[in-house]
């Protein structure tokens, strides 16, 4: 058996955890008045959960076989409370339902079959494929929430582009822009959300050297470089929303936003074949999602810790 920070349990609460955003969880923790049965010695102690969000008022139990199926290692014989073992744990199960509810708490239940598993319920772990589930899962229970959707304002949109370059701004620290959650710079290149983006974790990678040919100002070797950056921002946003694939465009206009970038595009799962590739960047059509500081932050930092070890090294 492995020790338990390498458990199952652990390595689907710290998928929620990055989900969430929310590192610090508490794991295996006791709350005061959830309590089992009396003991032998007449006391009654605090019963564990799994993990507790504190920020997001969440309970997390992560389900294995024995709370779906017979294990009889883990259900026979008898407890002080004269109930089986067995007994006793679907007891503490609801229990700890019947107390979250009464305590304004929302307890998620994750059950390993909604996961991939070998013959004895232990997961066969795929982080990109289980991250997808875990997410559906929090949506489904609506902890997790899809961002509100606001009209793009084209007005509001020509007089920023009238302002000047807003990539050259956004690296001049401009304290006239607009704020951008900026996930990586170096001296070559940034990479930040879109601030008006028509799909949630849409990204641009952009070098910091103004340039308006996506070739033509570069070397070879200078546009290489470029691209291993775009490469490793699409990696991080494909294991950290598990879209249905990804789209990588240079766009641009010399009529606007001349200062050559990339946009990474996440397409969610499941999106009907019309509304996918260029109709997903409608924004006129679409509208923009509306992207609130705080859901920036936490996205922002997510896909900074899922970037590889080179990049962080030289995170400026």
């Amino acid at each position: 058996m492995p020790p338990r920070n390498e458990s199952d349990e652990k390595y689907i609460l710290d998928l929620v955890a990055e989900i969430l955003a929310e590192p610090d969880y508490r794991w295996q923790h006791r709350f005061p008045t959830l309590l089992g049965d009396l003991g032998k010695d007449g006391r009654r102690r605090p019963l564990p959960v799994d993990g507790f969000f504190p920020r997001h008022r969440l309970i997390v139990e992560y389900w294995e076989t024995q709370h779906s199926a017979p294990v009889p290692i883990m259900d026979e014989g008898m407890t002080v409370s004269g109930v089986s073992r067995g007994h006793q744990r679907r007891l503490y199960d609801q229990r700890r339902q019947t107390w979250a509810d009464a305590n304004g708490l929302q307890l998620v239940i994750l059950d390993h079959r909604g996961f991939e598993t070998d013959k004895q319920g232990r997961l066969q772990r795929a982080p990109a494929r289980d991250r997808g589930i875990v997410a559906d899962a929090l949506r489904a229970a609506g902890v997790l929430h899809e961002p509100d959707r606001v009209h793009f304002d084209p007005v509001a949109y020509w007089k920023e582009v009238e302002r000047g370059c807003f990539v050259c701004r956004l690296v001049e620290d401009d304290p006239s822009l607009p704020p951008h959650h900026v996930i990586w710079r170096s001296q070559e290149a940034i990479a930040f959300l879109n601030r008006l983006p028509t799909v949630f974790g849409s990204v641009l990678v952009a070098p910091v050297a103004h340039g308006e040919q996506v070739t033509g100002d570069f070397t070879l070797h200078e546009y290489l470089a470029l691209q291993r950056i775009v490469h490793a921002v699409a990696e991080a946003v494909r294991n950290v929303l598990s879209p249905e694939r990804v789209y990588i465009l240079s766009l641009g206009s010399q009529q606007a936003n001349a200062h050559v970038h990339w946009h990474i595009v996440p397409c969610p799962p499941e999106t009907p074949l019309e509304e996918q590739q260029l109709a997903l960047l409608d924004a006129e059509e679409r509208g923009i999602v509306e992207l609130e500081h705080e859901l920036g932050e936490a996205l922002a930092t997510r896909l900074r810790s899922h970037l590889p070890a080179w990049m962080q090294a030289r995170s400026d």
